[in-house]
């Protein structure tokens, strides 16, 4: 503190006179430093100061000064120790040597050490042991130096639990300069940290399962193609698709596919191993990831996964045993990106769906030809119903009882302009997967409605014609009204018209495929199960459907003259359906031996080259036009 040499000034620089000024006044200014903090004025005395007056007055202007300081720096402090108090973080102030002087009411709430337990302590009563030693060094760094530190600290409260907390700590200087404490500034962002992992977490790993998801699948490939590629090693890719799993969850719901698929992977995650990746890439579809694996190894891989998910499954009272359809690409004979793999392993996969289930294959360079293609024909599919490039053909079907035509089966035919004459059991499928075959489906009935006017119109006798329903088509809940909606347009009565529904497809769900064929019967429409024995139907679920006939599949009726197992299928069916009240046809008969079999066992109708080839819309028209009677077979 300074202290100027003491003016005398006249009284009229003081108190005026009139309020009882002394005659002679003295001012004693004080300074901080160069800033004035403080104007001591005396006065009341008769005659000049002396030297020990002065001195006097010196003492007196600090003792003065030293009072009101105090006082200021007492309200200054109070106001600190509110806003400390009230702060909603911790705040802790240590000495040098890092010992605790003061912690806020936070610091105790969020830490669960009282004031007591903490002063006098060291700020390591905190420590988790999971913040990196490096941290702590480089944050004694700065402070040392005389800098602030931030960071991000993992402590643990008294009662155990980690916690995180993002700090700022800094040097406290006092007058001149010099470090005497420590302040730390606090925030627990626990909750704000596990809301970021979280959201990191759900970015990156499948809710269901746990398992990691398409997004971090592929960064995790990435990384692990460019390890082989280092290391001049192979990598595997195999895609597994659950067989049947849209059937399960119709059958038994959602939440039990839920399960099935929590399942799956825990089992999966029972045979990876070292750097081995797992995933659900999505729906029923899981991702093995193998590093450095041939192609024997690569199988005996898919034999594994095979076996694990054989075991059954508890579901509903019930034991399910799952099958799987497997597709393996290698690399880098397949691809030499992760992208590239990853198709690879898929159109594997669908080769397998395709043909047989229940196995795996590894990919080959036509499996991708034949994807090109597939894609092609879908594309040019779509174009197809405005191009005019479908049409149907009628196949005749016959008694043969009384040998005379009793109805056809319409089938779809399409010629591309560039590709040629497609075959339906190429194109039909296509549609199926790729959402067309409701469209295609109400083509047919409309040209078939269209049909059947003409001829009538014509005068040319009718007869039944059956039409296919896709399975997608039956799970419509609409079905019936816009078919009755057709059927009204076209003014066709609904007895000249018959629908096909496969046996899978009517067991999908056998309680809505009632209620379905309920409403379709009740617009006077007959309807058919196509393909009978290739499905899995009871005789007790088969009684309650409302349907007039059952078609034998062809593949029982190829053989049925020499194969005994055919044989018996054949007549079981024969049996069912007339037990229930239904008639029997026979596809695919093609030679007098086997119309000569069927007829021995009391087969009733039957469809297939030996009677006729399919005829186009006019050579149809013209067949019903002539008497037709099948030739009975000799002897």
């Amino acid at each position: 503190m300074v202290f100027s040499h003491p003016t005398e000034l006249p009284a009229t620089c003081g108190l005026p006179e009139s309020m009882g000024a002394p005659s002679n006044w003295i001012s004693l200014p004080v300074f901080d430093g160069k800033q004035l903090v403080m104007l001591v004025g005396v006065g009341n005395k008769n005659g000049a100061y002396t030297d020990s007056d002065i001195e006097f007055l010196h003492l007196m202007a600090y003792s003065l000064w030293q009072v009101t300081h105090k006082l200021e720096t007492d309200v200054a402090l109070r106001r600190f120790s509110l806003s400390a108090e009230q702060n909603p973080n911790p705040i802790i102030i240590t000495d040098l040597q890092a010992r605790i002087e003061y912690v806020n009411e936070a610091f105790t709430r969020v830490s669960g050490y009282s004031a007591s337990e903490a002063l006098g302590k060291n700020p390591r009563l905190l420590q988790s042991g999971k913040t990196s030693p490096q941290l702590y060094k480089e944050m004694w760094t700065r402070l040392l130096s005389g800098q602030a530190w931030t960071g991000e600290l993992i402590n643990r409260r008294k009662n155990g639990q980690e916690y995180y907390e993002n700090a700022l700590i800094f040097p406290i200087r006092n007058d001149a300069g010099v470090i005497t404490h420590y302040l730390a500034h606090k925030e627990d962002v626990s909750e704000r940290k596990s809301a970021a992992e979280r959201i990191q977490y759900l970015s990156e790993f499948d809710q269901l399962t746990g398992l990691p998801n398409r997004v971090l699948l592929m960064e995790q490939l990435q990384l692990e193609l460019a390890q082989a590629k280092r290391s001049a090693q192979t990598a595997l890719v195999l895609w597994l698709n659950l067989d049947l799993f849209k059937d399960i969850n119709d059958a038994f719901g959602h939440e039990a596919g839920d399960g099935i698929l929590r399942e799956v992977a825990r089992r999966l995650r029972t045979l990876v191993k070292g750097r081995d990746l797992v995933a659900r890439y999505s729906g029923d579809n899981f991702i093995i990831v193998r590093s450095n694996v041939d192609q024997y190894g690569a199988g005996r891989l898919a034999s594994q996964l095979f076996e694990t998910l054989s075991r059954p499954i508890a579901l509903q009272e019930q034991e399910l045993v799952l099958t799987a359809s497997m597709g393996l690409a290698l690399y880098p004979n397949d691809g030499q990106t992760a992208n590239d793999l990853m198709r690879c392993a898929e159109t594997a996969m669908y080769r397998v769906k395709h043909t047989s289930r229940n196995s795996y294959s590894f990919f080959s360079p036509d499996m991708q030809e034949r994807t090109v293609r597939a894609l092609q024909l879908t594309n040019a599919l779509k174009l197809a119903f405005g191009r005019n490039e479908l049409r149907l053909v009628y196949q005749p079907q016959v008694s043969l009882q009384s040998g005379q035509a009793v109805g056809a089966e319409a089938l779809i035919r399409w010629h591309h302009p560039q590709l040629g004459d497609i075959s339906p059991s190429e194109f039909i499928p296509l549609a199926e997967n790729s959402g067309l075959s409701t469209q295609l489906g109400e083509w047919v009935l409309q040209h078939v409605l269209e049909d059947l006017r003409s001829w009538d119109e014509q005068g040319i006798p009718l007869v039944k014609v059956a039409i296919n329903l896709s399975a997608n088509q039956f799970i419509e809940t609409d079905l019936a009204s816009r078919i009755a909606a057709q059927l009204k347009m076209s003014g066709v009565p609904a007895q000249w018209l018959e629908l096909e529904l496969t046996e899978v497809a009517a067991m999908k769900n056998p309680g809505q495929a009632i209620e379905t064929m309920s409403a379709l019967s009740a617009l006077g429409l007959s309807l058919s199960i196509d393909d009978f024995g290739t499905g899995y139907s009871s005789l007790s679920q088969l009684k309650r459907f409302d349907v007039h006939k059952l078609k034998i599949d062809q593949s029982f009726v190829r053989d049925v003259v020499s194969d005994s197992e055919d044989q018996a299928i054949v007549l079981a069916i024969i049996q069912m359906a007339h037990s229930l009240g239904m008639v029997t046809l026979a596809e695919g008969v093609e030679t007098p031996e086997q119309l000569a079999y069927l007829q021995s066992h009391h087969c009733d109708h039957i469809q297939g080259y030996l009677y006729s080839h399919p005829l186009e819309h006019d050579a149809f028209a013209q067949w019903m036009r002539a008497p037709h009677a099948l030739e009975q077979p000799a002897g």
